[in-house]
């Protein structure tokens, strides 16, 4: 009876643990939209999302170019244009380091099912997926909301003209501005209404494209940093606990260098592969949080309030992808530093002589903690948070007495 109750214990937390692979199913239900999963790349369909994207691109630069003396169009072309070019970077980075992603996501998987833990390991690992999936949720579900309440903005704006126009008794003298979600240049006149709603169909795609391209990237950067962290977090549990019984803690001394140098490599890929998407986040946010900010005052002294919903859900999903990263790239530097304290903690002074030199080395090693950098020189961490808003706000205070 004991026994039997005991293995629905372990099968319970068995099956809790394999959930946390969910995380990784995610990642692989948004990268294939773009053809970029790593264990079944399609180039055709990249290459279709990825060319669509750029031609939408090179119009919204072209509406940039061709108004670029007029400052309040300047602004609210820029409200698009960083964060679309944001996106830009995050799928040819998604592209180039496709490899390095495909042979992350495999170890992360291969340590989740190989389930070689102890509860408390397996608590600790559970917690850090939870984390990962709630910030997941929290990434993808505002970047939908808001990427379609953008796209929807220009008809939710007329939609009384546009009802009474094409209504039951059409009204040929109700008339209504053919304004397009985004600010994409167009080479011919918006002047029927036909025209103007198989222009406003064809930018439908874009909406798409962008809302998969940042659900994917945030969702894999998610994922593989809380892996890595809770990762490190067990190798700590496990060598605090180190055996000082030379026959045991020879053995478990390698496995544990072993599984330092596997975790220190992972961090190292993934502070290269995310460094240029990183910096684009830094200086996009920065800028976005500025010019949203003097957007939504205008849209307030106006009265404007369906412009107003809009910008207020798009500065909320800048704020809440920035604290994330912060966030997570906090938890990482925590537990690289908590290793270090850890290698203190041990038994070490009553280990033979050998391991304790071991003991040594490892914690020389553990100096320097793992992060994640924009672009090489600026670390992520929560300070960088508060910096960036801070930042933004003197941005917007130059910006308010310019305009």
């Amino acid at each position: 009876m004991d026994g039997g109750k005991k293995n629905k214990g372990i099968e319970r937390k068995r099956v809790k643990l394999d959930d946390s692979t969910r995380a990784f199913q995610w990642n692989k239900l948004f990268m294939s939209t773009l053809g970029l999963w790593p264990a079944k790349p399609s180039d055709f369909l990249f290459s279709v999302t990825f060319g669509y994207f750029c031609y939408e691109m090179v119009l919204e630069y072209i509406d940039l170019l061709l108004f670029i003396d007029d400052l309040e169009h300047v602004i609210l072309n820029l409200t698009e244009n960083v964060a679309f070019t944001e996106l830009l970077v995050r799928m040819i980075t998604m592209r180039l380091y496709i490899r390095e992603f495909g042979q992350l996501i495999s170890k992360a998987t291969r340590d989740i099912e190989e389930n070689k833990y102890n509860d408390e390991e397996r608590k600790v690992l559970i917690a850090y997926h939870k984390k990962s999936k709630l910030y997941m949720k929290l990434l993808v579900i505002n970047t939908g909301i808001t990427a379609t309440s953008y796209y929807a903005k220009p008809l939710l704006e007329q939609f009384g003209e546009i009802v009474e126009y094409f209504g039951s008794q059409k009204n040929e003298n109700t008339t209504f501005i053919f304004l397009l979600p985004y600010r994409f240049h167009t080479f011919y006149e918006l002047n029927d209404a036909s025209t103007y709603f198989w222009t406003y169909l064809s930018q439908l795609p874009f909406l798409y494209i962008s809302w998969m391209s940042q659900s994917a990237s945030d969702c894999l950067m998610v994922a593989l940093v809380y892996h890595v962290s809770g990762q490190i977090a067990v190798l700590a549990t496990r060598i605090t606990n180190i055996d000082t019984d030379p026959s045991k803690c020879t053995k478990q001394l390698h496995d544990v260098v072993r599984s330092q140098a596997r975790l220190l490599r992972m961090g190292r890929i993934i502070e290269k592969a995310f460094s240029a998407m990183l910096l684009s986040q830094l200086m996009g946010g920065t800028i976005l949080i500025c010019i949203l900010g003097y957007q939504i005052l205008a849209c307030l002294a106006n009265g404007e309030r369906a412009i107003l919903i809009s910008l207020v859900s798009y500065i909320i999903l800048v704020l809440l992808i920035l604290y994330a990263y912060c966030s997570i790239a906090e938890t990482l530097i925590t537990e690289s530093t908590r290793l270090c304290e850890a290698y203190y903690n041990c038994k070490w002074y009553d280990m033979v002589g050998k391991n304790a030199k071991i003991i040594i080395f490892c914690m020389a090693r553990s100096q320097k903690p793992l992060q994640l950098t924009a672009g090489k020189f600026s670390v992520f961490c929560l300070t960088t948070f508060t910096n960036t808003v801070k930042a933004s706000m003197g941005y917007l205070s130059v910006l308010r007495t310019v305009m």
